[in-house]
């Protein structure tokens, strides 16, 4: 289930609409102005030039939303994620060399249009080449898009994965690695019958009495141990819950647990500790 969870399978809107038409205000304005040797004040009083923006600006419109269809198109059947190297091929023949003839097609209809052959100009000299580069910066665009929503995308189903299936000890570990000699031994949970402090050094005792030395402190031991089946009853002991065979009333509070196998010294509870003590022991292994 959670590996169908993280296919990508959600298509990408790309809602980018006003992005589109600013970039395509100010790419307008800068190809009507390429090589041009009057100022851009000065153009900007010319009627010519709100003229020439218009009929650029809906080729530059156009050529973006050309680009931005073939993207989509291409997500559907040809996804970055599955098919890399043949989704490059066909990103740069669709995505690049299809809208450039494109992009020629309409200057030649709007030069077409005001009695003017477009070879005649210095349209493929300059502004051509300019639009091109522009054409292979929208692809990157739509690229870099694809791959931060597919991250979102992905971002967003781990972290509902780990709201509502979160992991616990029980889950992640059903042995403790224990020292015995030069020897590492691989006890099983139930094995356990608690882990004990004993001078400046820590055990783990078995059910059957054996003891084992452990490198590690009782607090790394304690994120190690399932919380279900253990219980940190002091700074001492962690004790297993078959190994609790009962616990006395003391005053203030406390009490004394009866483990089996016996330990060498009486097994105290704090108050702070009594009352999670006993909704432990009282839930059901």
């Amino acid at each position: 289930m959670q590996e169908a969870a993280l296919s990508y399978t959600s298509p990408i809107a790309y809602k980018d609409l006003y992005l589109r038409l600013i970039v395509c205000i100010i790419a307008t304005h800068i190809v009507i102005v390429y090589g041009e040797t009057q100022s851009t004040f000065e153009i900007l009083l010319t009627p010519e030039y709100y003229y020439a923006f218009t009929g650029s600006f809906i080729i530059a419109f156009l050529l973006f939303g050309s680009v931005r269809y073939i993207v989509i198109k291409l997500d559907k059947k040809f996804d970055w994620m599955q098919q890399p190297v043949y989704r490059t091929g066909l990103q740069l023949f669709f995505g690049l060399m299809i809208p450039g003839f494109l992009a020629f097609l309409l200057a030649a209809l709007y030069f077409r249009l005001n009695g003017v052959n477009i070879l005649d100009t210095s349209y493929l000299r300059y502004d051509f080449q300019f639009i091109l580069l522009q054409i292979l910066i929208i692809n990157c665009y739509y690229i870099a898009y694809y791959f931060y929503e597919r991250w979102a995308q992905a971002k967003e189903v781990i972290d509902r994965m780990d709201k509502t299936t979160p992991i616990t000890n029980d889950a992640v570990r059903e042995t403790f690695q224990v020292s015995k000699g030069a020897a590492n031994v691989l006890l099983g949970m139930d094995q356990i019958a608690y882990c004990y402090r004993k001078d400046e050094s820590n055990f783990l005792r078995t059910v059957t009495g054996e003891d084992f030395f452990i490198s590690l402190s009782l607090d790394e031991v304690q994120e190690q141990l399932p919380e279900r089946k253990f219980f940190r009853i002091n700074r001492q002991i962690i004790a297993h819950r078959q190994t609790c065979k009962g616990f006395d009333l003391l005053s203030y509070g406390k009490l004394k647990a009866e483990l089996h196998p016996s330990f060498n010294s009486d097994v105290i509870i704090s108050q702070k500790r009594a009352l999670a003590f006993k909704k432990w022991i009282d839930q059901a292994a």
